[in-house]
């Protein structure tokens, strides 16, 4: 339904060729006539031509027109639907992303510089532009890039406005800036602040001097033991790091998730190490309800530390570590942290750029977790590897990026529990062997991850520069018959009621930014026809888990 109704009503939208409008909704309750409209140009997003009410008339009068002359109008047909359905059918078309979206798509992007659905709408007939006013959940949802307010007032107006018409439901906004801000948008910004009470979903990405002046309006609301923000489930607080601000903001993150009862995932910092444990998670006397976190990094004695603070966490995103060696360091650690079990289920070192050091994984014990996604940051897996041996853990997906060859079959053939496997490496196309090679089933003798299902590898040769080589047809039929034959090894397992590898997928690169289709080609043919086989190209290269974004 949701999509029958948005071609309609998108449909109408092209053939009276109305142009996608702002508005400086002073009144609550007044009516069209009253509104000042401004088109937005998508080629020339700087320039404004006023949509008067003579052109409002000559659009009415067309739509008129062509009903009178026996043309479909889906607006005489809908238009006797109660209320309720009218109500839900809007709600499916204004919600599907933002009732309100400010932004500056890409040179291909099809969207408009503004897109609102819901002001759309008011401008059908009367009818449905009382019912879309009567509907504050339709004013609920914004996404602004700051800086296209600069210089346009009646926008900003537009944005404030849609605040006020959503009432007392919840706000789910998305707000990006990347410099200090003039006073235009601190408009909207400040207007968010005032409704914080009624934030569920939000995400703030800004610069330090924006939250410096968050903390500021907030004032008293943030103090130990207040709540701030009752509604708030869902964060994304990513700041750009200054250090002029930094020794002012330092605290403000914890004091909004000590403020917000009900916040289910937390995704930050922007000023990384300045981020301290002190007073996070856990608050005075309540449990933190966050089941997922997601961190740039943390500074501590381990992370056993952090995640004692979020009890129920399940998914948990980390960038660096940094072990702060003694109390000076103000986050409050005792010398031997005691042994902590977390029922996380999702790991992930999200990172390679950053530092990790030594210890991140003392004191922890992982029995619930069964997918692993880490990047290589010149610390060996061996820590991490022991710590889920320990834990009894029955790890079934795995992700790879960038470790040493040796390093990584160390590490899969302590964990014969994986099914799915993801595999990264940029290194020499002539290792690649070593790798088929170590997962190639052996009948004779004991295997790694023995019941694998589905493997993705992604493997680039930078160095390797195919057009100059002559011997790469050569190399290029060592490399079919290494994959194929560590493929045909597990493509049927008998005597252990195992299933046989079921999925693979591939993506070469070398240095002439080529990648080998005739490889694939070959492979494909190879296996096209078994029916319980699937060969793919991984396209594009593999990204993290969604589930940590």
């Amino acid at each position: 339904m949701n999509t029958a109704w948005r071609s309609i009503f998108l449909q109408k939208h092209r053939e009276d060729r109305l142009p996608e409008t702002t508005a400086a909704l002073a009144q609550p309750n007044s009516s069209l006539n009253e509104f000042q409209y401004d088109m937005v140009d998508c080629d020339q997003a700087d320039s404004y031509a006023e949509l008067s009410s003579t052109g409002l008339k000559a659009t009415r009068t067309k739509r008129q027109s062509a009903a009178d002359s026996g043309s479909h109008s889906m607006t005489c047909l809908v238009g006797i639907l109660p209320a309720d359905i009218l109500a839900e059918i809007f709600s499916m078309i204004c919600l599907g992303d933002y009732s309100l979206k400010i932004s500056r798509p890409g040179p291909l992007h099809k969207e408009r510089f503004l897109s609102s659905p819901t002001l759309v709408l008011t401008q059908i007939c009367s009818y449905w532009r009382s019912l879309v006013f009567s509907l504050p959940l339709l004013w609920s949802s914004l996404s602004i890039e700051s800086r296209h307010l600069y210089g346009r007032p009646t926008l900003a107006s537009l944005v404030v406005a849609y605040i006020s018409r959503s009432g007392s439901v919840p706000l789910t906004f998305q707000l990006k800036s990347d410099d200090d801000a003039p006073e235009v948008e601190l408009q909207v910004f400040d207007a968010l602040l005032e409704h914080a009470s009624r934030w569920q979903k939000a995400t703030l990405l800004l610069s330090s001097p924006w939250l410096l002046r968050a903390k500021t309006k907030l004032g008293s609301r943030l103090v130990p033991g207040s709540i701030c923000f009752p509604k708030l489930e869902h964060l994304v607080l990513d700041v750009q790091r200054d250090s002029r601000f930094d020794k002012d903001v330092i605290y403000l993150p914890n004091q909004i998730i000590q403020s917000s009862p009900r916040l289910n995932t937390f995704h930050g910092l922007g000023y990384d190490f300045l981020f301290r444990a002190r007073g996070f998670g856990n608050s005075y006397g309540t449990q933190s309800l966050v089941t997922k976190l997601v961190l740039h990094r943390f500074t501590g004695r381990s992370l056993s530390r952090l995640l004692r603070c979020f009890p129920i966490l399940e998914i948990f995103s980390i960038g660096g570590f940094e072990l702060a060696e003694n109390a000076s360091t103000h986050v409050g650690l005792e010398e031997e942290p005691p042994l902590y079990t977390s029922r996380v289920t999702h790991l992930c070192h999200s990172a390679p750029w950053d530092t990790f050091q030594r210890g991140a994984w003392q004191s922890l014990r992982l029995p619930n977790l069964t997918s692993l996604d880490l990047r290589f940051n010149d610390y060996p897996l061996t820590e991490l590897s022991s710590l889920l041996c320990q834990s009894g853990t029955s790890l079934t997906e795995v992700k790879l990026y960038n470790f040493p060859l040796v390093e990584i079959l160390r590490f899969l053939s302590s964990h014969p529990s994986v099914l799915h496997l993801s595999v990264h490496v940029d290194g020499e196309l002539r290792s690649l062997n070593q790798l088929t090679t170590g997962l190639t089933l052996a009948t004779d003798s004991w295997s790694i991850v023995p019941h694998l299902l589905s493997f993705e590898l992604s493997w680039n040769d930078w160095g390797y520069k195919r057009l100059r080589d002559s011997n790469t047809l050569t190399l290029q039929t060592g490399l079919v018959n290494a994959i194929c034959g560590m493929v045909e090894s597990r493509l049927y397992l008998s005597g252990n009621g195992s299933h046989g590898l079921q999925r693979f997928a591939l993506r070469i690169r070398d240095g002439d930014f080529l990648e080998f289709e005739s490889l694939y080609e070959i492979i494909d043919l190879k296996y096209s026809s078994l029916p319980t086989f699937v060969f793919e190209t991984l396209t594009p290269p593999l990204l993290c888990d969604t589930r940590f974004l």
